[in-house]
């Protein structure tokens, strides 16, 4: 009998521990969120009258799982097991904007769950698939960067004050710089440079830009000199370098058959870098003016080009969404930067050369790892496209765009701050050198010097003012602008 009850016991044991085995696997089948057996269904719900294959809004087909993991035409918006990092967990999660489904209330509690989990667990399509292994971190923290001018900054002194041109109505800022190491900002306008003092607001000065309207604005990584670029379309283009101290002209570079629209001076002002509807970039010698590079790699209008503040490479980018990254002052390709899906609007490199930032109309701002010329990040910044971003000293971001609105950025792509919407799309955006203010034009010809923190107008800073005489003091504008 005893023997009989331990064989016995030892069945029932055995059929126990196996339903419980069964059991966990099923609980573990259970837990594998995938997109055809628990997302696509909320999708179908909510989402496919939309966002399907005929009926693709924005170019995003949720109705298919190759599709959805495409993206749209602001690029991917899925990051597997990184859903803050993900365009489409956001935007129905309500974190950011546009909120998803339009006009109505946030999806559900545990269908939002049910998403972000999906997300989390590798964006799995079916029971039978694997999570792939997640990418690799990237050490995105930035090496500590000193000041290239020691001492007193660099200011403007006994410039003149009287506009070169006043218009009746404000015209666009479509170029605006600020100084890497002293509270200075200047705004392009119609044959202008307009110098303002970035913690009072107060205008410093004017000087003229002969070729034109200036397009593009760099300062030298000292802060003593100022590159412009612009010109007349289909008729002109030059770069002039600006002593900032005396507002003198150094010199004027460059002879284009058109605008300049991209532009950017070497750190030891050796050589000038310069680009614009010809489609082609050229470097010019400073000292002589002689032109020292062609490079005919893109096919459409170059928007953006900028130099590392080391001095070692440089950056193109273009209306067809080309970019490439060169040897400083030669022809050499360091690296092409394939990525965007329409215009690159704008570049910006982290104060210590390690990472290059590109904006682009497709509504991302990219990241790119210039130690081995890969993207580390794809930020969807702006819906309808992203038209700028800068580097702060620190290392955050900010960007503006067709959504009309400036945002603040950390660098893992974070969304820090959305600063008050302007009354249309954003055209540049700068940070104070002490990172504690923007200055941002707008297509209306609006331009705001704004306090990060409370988000609050400190002045404005018209692009073409009005005579020294008509102005009011600076403080009562940042006071008026404040209401």
């Amino acid at each position: 009998m005893r023997r009989c009850f331990s064989r016995g016991w030892f069945v029932v044991v055995a059929l126990a521990c196996f339903g419980w085995l069964r059991m966990g696997f099923a609980v573990a089948e259970e837990a594998k969120i995938t997109y055809v057996d628990h997302v696509r269904p909320i999708f179908r719900e909510h989402c496919f009258a939309c966002h399907n294959q005929n009926k693709a809004t924005n170019d995003l087909a949720l109705d298919s799982y190759e599709r959805l993991m495409e993206g749209g035409a602001s690029g991917a918006v899925i990051e597997p097991g990184d859903p803050d990092n993900s365009y489409l967990w956001m935007l129905v999660s309500h974190k950011e904007q546009p909120y998803m489904p339009p006009n109505q209330d946030p999806l559900p509690a545990e269908k939002l769950q049910i998403i972000q989990k999906w997300i989390q667990g590798g964006a799995l399509k079916d029971s039978g698939s694997s999570a792939a292994a997640a990418k690799p971190k990237v050490d995105l923290s930035m090496t500590q960067v000193t000041p290239a001018q020691q001492g007193t900054p660099i200011m403007p002194e006994n410039l003149p004050q009287e506009p070169i041109l006043v218009t009746r109505r404000p015209a666009p800022a479509y170029a605006l710089a600020t100084a890497p190491w002293s509270p200075l900002a200047v705004v392009a306008g119609q044959k202008q440079l307009v110098f303002y003092h970035t913690e009072s607001g107060q205008r410093l000065g004017i000087v003229p830009f002969p070729p034109g309207v200036a397009y593009d604005l760099k300062f030298s990584r000292s802060g003593a000199v100022l590159a412009a670029g612009g010109g007349i379309g289909a008729k002109v283009g030059n770069v002039v370098l600006y002593d900032v101290k005396t507002g003198k002209e150094l010199t004027t570079i460059g002879d284009e058959l058109d605008v300049v629209l991209a532009c950017d001076v070497s750190p030891d002002l050796k050589f000038v870098l310069l680009g614009g509807p010809q489609k082609i970039a050229r470097v010019f010698n400073v000292e002589d003016g002689s032109q020292l590079v062609e490079i005919k790699k893109h096919t459409d209008w170059i928007y953006a080009a900028a130099i590392s503040p080391d001095g070692v490479l440089m950056a193109t980018a273009d209306r067809a969404g080309g970019l490439w990254v060169w040897e400083a002052g030669a022809d050499r390709e360091f690296a092409t930067l394939d990525g965007h899906k329409a215009a690159v609007t704008a570049l910006a490199w982290r104060p210590d050369s390690n990472v290059l930032a590109s904006a682009s109309e497709d509504g991302t701002i990219k990241l790119w790892d210039m130690n081995n010329g890969q993207q580390i990040r794809s930020i969807n910044a702006h819906s309808g496209g992203a038209t700028t971003v800068a580097f702060m000293n620190d290392g955050r971001l900010v960007s503006g765009g067709r959504d009309k609105t400036v945002k603040i950025w950390d660098i893992s792509g974070r969304n820090l701050k959305t600063l008050p919407a302007f009354p249309d799309l954003i055209l540049r955006v700068a940070a104070t050198y002490d990172n504690k203010r923007v200055v941002a034009a707008d297509l209306s010809g609006e331009v705001r010097l704004i306090d990060i923190e409370s988000g609050n107008v400190v002045a404005n800073l018209p692009a073409n003012p009005a005579p020294a005489s008509a102005s009011p003091p600076a403080t009562a504008q940042a006071t008026a602008s404040t209401k």
